[in-house]
């Protein structure tokens, strides 16, 4: 079960209600099934619908466990192109539904789509 700090849940829900109705994305850095800190990543692209990184700009480090998006929609299920981005990075991945204001508002996916429990540590 992974576990998120509280730092990084406050970054996630602020950014994703600051981005609305664009969607956020960003990448999880942490250590074992423990996120510590959100990367935001150069060139990203915030849009209506849709959100990207430039894969050219993704950092060489092990400390990546994941990624996480929002859905201003409010939907926490994984689309299909979610799922095809899962499969290509182990680890985490975090959607946020719109109102974005607490970790339930928040579903983690495994690289397969599968649900996982989310829950915070101080």
């Amino acid at each position: 079960m992974p576990f998120i700090r509280e730092a990084a849940l406050e970054l996630i829900l602020g950014a994703s209600r600051e981005l609305y109705p664009r969607e956020f994305i960003g990448l999880l850095r942490g250590e074992g099934d423990l996120i510590e800190e959100v990367l935001l990543m150069p060139a990203s692209t915030f849009g209506s619908g849709f959100s990207s990184v430039r894969r050219y700009m993704l950092p060489i480090d092990r400390s990546v466990i994941g990624s996480v998006h929002s859905h201003p929609s409010g939907s926490k299920k994984p689309s299909r192109e979610d799922l095809m981005s899962f499969g290509k990075r182990v680890g985490f991945h975090l959607i946020v539904g719109y109102p974005a204001e607490s970790i339930n508002d928040i579903v983690c996916y495994d690289g397969y789509g599968n649900r996982l429990p989310l829950e915070k540590k101080d």
